[in-house]
């Protein structure tokens, strides 16, 4: 790194939250091993632990970049993340540079270095989340990291072309606009210029894209329109987008294709606008305030055009915020105006992503914290309640002990025969629990879809798709309104039945909480309706390539069986909550009625005995006490640190 460039604000902040991250990691990890070591029952507290731990641990953070070419795109990732190996990392310059979409991440599970996969694999119908599973397509490059001017050789391939023929590179989606068309230019055989490459993984060691950081770099409307995977998937599941113009140029005709057609409708996301190429405004013979104000006109005006809050589009010059950071020019950098967009990067990609999984372990251990201080609570109740039994044994006859002995085993049979109850509820349970899983079964839930797929796989004009997604999202949609009703049936079936064991067996089982799919429908709506527009007249030259159109019903379908299963899920998790609470306390009754019956045949046995024993729940009551004190201990830290 350049010691002489000061840490980027994204940059810092990136190491913050790694560093949390890393830090909120050990702290549930610490509180699970305190927990498996008390002895306390963790059906419940486990699971919810892990899933937190597997979330941090997992964590990771995808910033895309979408833009024209020629907007500066690279030249603006290399000064935010790169600057610091002293030169460029990704090609930038004139023209076009990054000629295919790129991820670019740190993964030592997956092989590092440069893949390419060739364009012509758009012929074919395979997602790229297929064609990541083939390793023998990809054209792979050793990648130096620890050589900045042999990485950035290394990563010329991104730039690379071939001349084809029109059709050929129509066939692959490039040059069905008119104006494209319009502008083409031709060699003397007839040929054009199209990317060599459809798609980049960059996979290499680095201080930031260790930490977790993603960096997907979009370039071109082809690019972007031709990869239905990019615009309706990676894209909007980005924790931030970046939409890089130029503002020597304004919002161009593509510029708001682009925006309109990709960006604006992308949920799930903060958009931000980078105008770059400001220094083009720095007119020396202006005075600084006429400056000020011509890039101010500039930025009101993009936001109007683009129907953006005006402090969401941020003027900035990336060569000249790449070269302060280099030579170390902190007046330019200021000038550059890249601090004010690394801000809100940092807002969106850091605190705002911190906020959110801080909040999700606080709710986790805060339902660990109600559960196992309810269990305890329970077992001091239990307790006590053997101490007054046994303590009340002082001094009478034998032919108490007995009696006692009679009205124990009593109560054990009286309570084996109740657990009939409990066993007819677990397979109520889980037969209304099945019934879910085949609404949810990925067969069911793809048929219309893959019914779709065949038949505009053999149909010469695609026609009638909108229509039939509108049909089948409607279905899917009833799926889960139908479920969450399912849901709320389940919910008060065992809401009546721990009521009932709470009344008959002095249970202490919590109502399950309500469960609502609203969320994942808002999403499944959302993932829907894009699908439905941007299978729409606008791109109708589009649908009419098979591969094409097959590509698009297959991201569609992936991303309808990650819902569902994810719904499932939650659905499984929620309803093994719910049963593990009456589980817990049945194994602890039961542990209870056994060994009170042992100690009361041990009392018959001889009169030490007696003392013994109440000398062990003595201890138990203290020890209990002792666990409830170190469980808050535990949970003050780790919500505190």
């Amino acid at each position: 790194m350049n010691p002489y460039v000061e840490t980027p604000i994204l940059t810092a902040g990136l190491f913050d939250y790694a560093e949390w991250r890393a830090e909120a990691l050990q702290r549930v990890k610490a509180l699970l091993t305190w927990l498996e070591e008390s002895g306390l029952d963790l059906e419940q507290a486990r699971p919810l632990l892990q899933r937190q731990i597997h979330r941090l641990d997992n964590d990771r953070m995808t910033l895309a970049f979408v833009a024209e070419f020629s907007r500066g795109k690279s030249e603006l990732i290399n000064a935010i993340f790169f600057s610091g190996h002293g030169q460029r990392i990704l090609p930038a310059g004139a023209g076009r540079t990054t000629m295919c979409p790129m991820e670019l991440f740190s993964d030592p599970a997956q092989p590092r270095g440069l893949r390419l996969l060739p364009i012509e694999t758009r012929l074919q119908s395979q997602t790229l989340a297929q064609w990541k599973s083939s390793p023998q397509v990809w054209t792979h490059f050793e990648l130096p990291s620890q050589d900045a001017q042999g990485l950035a050789q290394a990563l010329t391939h991104l730039s690379d072309t071939q001349r084809v023929p029109l059709e050929r590179a129509q066939d692959l989606g490039f040059f069905h606009d008119a104006e494209d068309l319009a502008q083409l230019n031709t060699d003397a055989q007839g040929e054009v210029e199209i990317p060599l490459w459809r798609h980049a993984l960059v996979n290499f060691a680095h201080p930031l894209l260790d930490q977790g950081l993603s960096i997907l770099d979009t370039p071109g409307l082809n690019a972007v329109g031709a990869e239905p995977e990019l615009t309706l998937s990676l894209i909007p599941s980005a924790n931030a987008v970046v939409f890089v113009l130029g503002a020597d140029t304004g919002v161009t005709r593509s510029d708001l294709e682009i925006w309109n057609r990709h960006i604006a409708t992308t949920s799930g996301a903060q958009t931000l606008v980078a105008l770059n190429k400001v220094d083009a405004l720095w007119d020396p013979l202006l005075t600084a305030p006429q400056i000020a104000a011509s890039i101010d006109h500039q930025v009101q005006t993009t936001a109007q055009t683009l129907r953006l809050p005006p402090e969401r589009v941020f003027p900035v010059s990336a060569h000249k915020a790449l070269l302060a950071r280099i030579q170390g020019d902190g007046p330019l950098l200021a000038r550059s105006g890249l601090g004010a967009l690394e801000n809100a990067l940092n807002r969106a990609a850091n605190i705002d992503r911190r906020s959110l999984l801080d909040g999700a372990v606080r709710d986790a251990v805060g339902q660990v914290q109600s559960e196992l201080s309810q269990q305890l609570r329970k077992q001091l109740h239990d307790a006590q309640g053997q101490l007054d039994e046994l303590l009340g044994l002082r001094g009478k006859n034998a032919n108490m002990v007995v009696l006692m002995l009679q009205r124990l085993a009593a109560e054990r049979n009286e309570f084996d025969a109740g657990m009939a109850q409990v066993l007819a509820l677990r397979a109520v349970n889980n037969r209304m629990l099945e019934q879910l899983r085949e609404r949810f079964a990925a067969k069911s839930v793809l048929h219309d879809l893959e019914q779709l797929e065949s038949r505009m796989g053999g149909a010469l004009l695609k026609i009638g798709v909108k229509g039939e997604l509108a049909r089948i999202g409607a279905d899917l949609r009833k799926r889960l309104v139908d479920a969450e009703t399912q849901i709320e049936e389940i919910r008060q079936m065992l809401a009546a039945a721990f009521t009932r064991a709470n009344s008959e067996f002095g249970f202490t089982v919590t109502a399950p909480r309500v469960l609502r799919l609203s969320g994942l429908m808002q999403e499944f709506d959302r993932v829907v309706n894009a699908y439905t527009e941007h299978l729409s007249g606008v791109n109708w030259l589009k649908l009419q390539n098979n591969a094409y159109t097959l590509r698009t019903l297959r991201t569609l379908s992936s991303r309808v069986r990650d819902l569902f299963e994810r719904a499932l899920r939650d659905i499984e998790n929620w309803d093994r909550s719910a049963i593990a609470q009456l589980d817990s306390q049945v194994r602890e009754r039961k542990k209870q009625l056994n060994r009170r019956l042992t100690t009361l045949q041990r009392i018959e046995d001889t009169k030490d005995s007696l003392h013994d024993r109440i000398d062990e729940l003595q201890k138990q009551i203290a020890q209990i006490d002792v666990l409830q004190r170190g469980l808050n201990d535990q949970i003050r830290r780790l919500i505190t640190a």
